[in-house]
């Protein structure tokens, strides 16, 4: 054993006296190989289990955070009326969240167990001084799959940070968009579906008329009639772009809007009354072929729901239908 009397490090006070002579023969026979090897399984086995810590540690934090957007995105609360304009949006955001962190929870728990099977492994080969000569140097060491796993922990963490960061700025954005429905449910202009419901047919005509304008189109048809090929409601953005409407008004029973109705207005929209865009609103929905068939002809539907978003909470028809926002007209 190297014999430095300048050195802090004393032997402790064991008070077991056989355990206390049985360490001073052991340094006294040390070689300088040995202690060297022994300070490397100690730094190593010590890393190895700030590994372990840290990768357990941000397990723990991920699933509280998985917990927690579960909850918020399924919980009881969103049953409440306040959620309702954004429900939708609101569950299908958090809920993604939430499959993310759950994913990552799982990923983490993985790296963990491998990080406590290469901390095994290590105590396993405490106080073997061959691990660490020449001939092994080049092989491959388990510290450095301790460093990789903590590597690829630490992507992960950082992956996670980021999304809820992203999920904090879309969550402001949507309860913007919640309180300004909501402040557009407070006035006279909005209609529940109930409402809607029982207008006579050509009333939900001017309702759609009515609607276009408020949202910034000139109106130059407000019902349909006799010979009217089609188009209930013609109206025109301030850029003049020419927008044909059908309505069908279900009554109550929601019942889907014919498909021949569809292949009606794609019959005459574009060709007899030059539209640019062509949408069909009802108060019920549309059968799947309906929808297939308007995918293909470049048609817009407004359903039940949409029409609720439109109506009820004063959301803008380009906003519904993924339009470009109406331009000004030009000079």
């Amino acid at each position: 054993m190297i014999d430095n009397p300048s050195s802090s490090i004393t032997l402790p006070r064991y008070t077991h006296p056989g355990l206390a002579r049985l360490m001073q023969e052991g340094l006294a026979a040390a070689s300088q190989d040995a202690l060297l090897a022994a300070y490397l399984w100690a730094q190593e086995e010590a890393f190895a289990w700030a590994v372990i810590e840290s990768v357990e540690e941000w397990q723990e934090e991920v699933e509280a955070e998985h917990k927690y957007a579960h909850s918020r995105a399924f919980g009881d609360h969103t049953a409440h009326d306040f959620w309702v304009p954004m429900q939708e949006d609101w569950q299908q955001l958090v809920g993604r969240t939430a499959t993310l962190l759950c994913e990552a929870t799982d990923q983490l728990g993985a790296l963990a167990d491998e990080a406590h099977e290469i901390h095994k492994q290590l105590v396993e080969v405490a106080g073997d001084p061959d691990r660490y000569s020449a001939e092994n140097a080049a092989e491959e060491q388990l510290l450095d799959n301790a460093a990789r796993l903590y590597g690829i922990a630490q992507k992960l963490r950082k992956r996670v940070d980021r999304v809820l960061r992203e999920e904090r700025d879309k969550v402001h954005a949507l309860l913007v968009f919640n309180a300004e429905c909501r402040t557009y449910r407070a006035t006279h202009h909005s209609l529940t579906l109930e409402q809607i419901d029982r207008l006579h047919h050509q009333k939900f005509e001017e309702l759609t008329a009515w609607l276009l304008e408020r949202d910034g189109h000139g109106i130059e048809r407000r019902t349909g009639g006799p010979g009217d090929m089609g188009a209930d409601v013609i109206a025109v953005t301030p850029s003049g772009r020419r927008v044909v409407v059908q309505c069908k008004h279900s009554g109550t029973s929601g019942r889907s809007m014919a498909p021949n109705a569809l292949h009606s207005l794609n019959g005459t929209a574009r060709q007899v009354h030059k539209a640019d865009v062509v949408i069909a609103v009802t108060n019920g929905g549309f059968s799947k072929r309906g929808r297939e068939f308007a995918g293909e002809q470049g048609l817009h539907l407004i359903d039940r729901a949409a029409l609720q978003r439109w109506a009820t909470w004063g959301r803008p028809v380009t906003e519904i239908l993924s339009l470009p926002a109406p331009d000004a007209p030009a000079d």
